[in-house]
């Protein structure tokens, strides 16, 4: 009776205290259980089961939060949608707000937050294709689906990132996930939404940034970027300077201001323009609290 009451019988949920059968909740670390009520206020690409009841409370508050970005900023927003032809999956960017909203439902399951992760708190990004074995020897693989899988940075901060990465500014994502693999069509003759994924991704890391094409002969956008924060750094030296052969004890406003220029400029060359869309998801976030 003991066995089979703990494993079918009512618990309490540790979070809002409501009461749940064995249907309706979803088991956590050290004995204690989340309803599907709460479990609903968490991401879906992340294992609920693996938490404990301080890191469930810590993420519904983090979910919470992009939640209110979603609602307050970016839903009124300039987007750029890549979904699948059912739109119960894509990908949705906000390129002025440094963010993607990924859109995952499921059947019979209704998230009250969106999935909303900062470009730079992705780590890699490719396109997966899966294949139907052959119902018949001798008979070719056909088409089963295709779409883009990506990883989080979800490494403790100050830890080495894989090396394959694109990501240069790389931004943690504070809970561990797995990949994240969306499906964008089932059938061959659906459009291929892919592809155009991946170019935005390039885009937004500036992975050709470097290339150059057959007839420009100017500069790269990454020489661009290199040569301004050479430029903006010998401003800030030439500022330095000039602040200490007058005695200035103090930085002035207009060597504050050459500083942060600076900054600026190092942090897109070295990122390859990254941290253009980081300050930007900074400003959001600090516009919501």
């Amino acid at each position: 009776m003991g066995f089979f009451s703990d494993l079918f019988g009512k618990k309490t949920c540790c979070l809002c205290g409501a009461e749940c059968g064995a249907m309706k909740r979803e088991k956590i670390k050290n004995k204690e259980y989340v309803c599907n009520d709460c479990k609903r206020k968490c991401s879906s690409f992340v294992r609920v089961s693996e938490m404990d009841k301080e890191t469930v409370q810590e993420h519904i508050a983090f979910m919470e939060k992009r939640e209110k970005i979603y609602q307050e900023i970016l839903v009124n927003s300039k987007v750029q949608r890549f979904e699948s032809k059912k739109k119960d999956k894509g990908f949705y960017f906000y390129d002025d707000h440094g963010f993607v909203v990924i859109e995952n439902k499921k059947a019979g399951v209704t998230k009250e937050n969106h999935e909303v992760i900062r470009y730079d708190e992705i780590d890699s990004y490719e396109i997966y294709t899966e294949m139907n074995e052959p119902t018949e020897a001798g008979k070719p693989k056909t088409f089963k689906e295709d779409g883009v899988l990506i990883r989080l940075v979800n490494v403790k901060p100050g830890v080495q990132l894989s090396t394959d990465t694109k990501n240069k500014g790389a931004h943690a994502y504070p809970y561990n996930t797995r990949d994240i693999k969306i499906c964008l069509r089932t059938s061959e003759k659906d459009t291929q939404y892919a592809d155009n994924v991946i170019q935005h991704f390039d885009y937004i890391f500036g992975v050709h940034d470097s290339s150059k094409g057959l007839f420009n002969f100017g500069l790269s956008k990454q020489e661009k970027r290199d040569l301004q924060a050479q430029v903006d750094m010998a401003k800030l030296m030439g500022g330095a300077i000039k602040a200490a052969v007058n005695g200035e004890t103090e930085p002035s406003d207009q060597l504050q201001e050459q500083m942060a220029q600076a900054q600026e400029s190092a942090a897109a060359a070295e990122t390859g323009g990254l941290s253009v869309y980081s300050a930007r998801a900074d400003a959001a976030e600090q516009q919501v609290g």
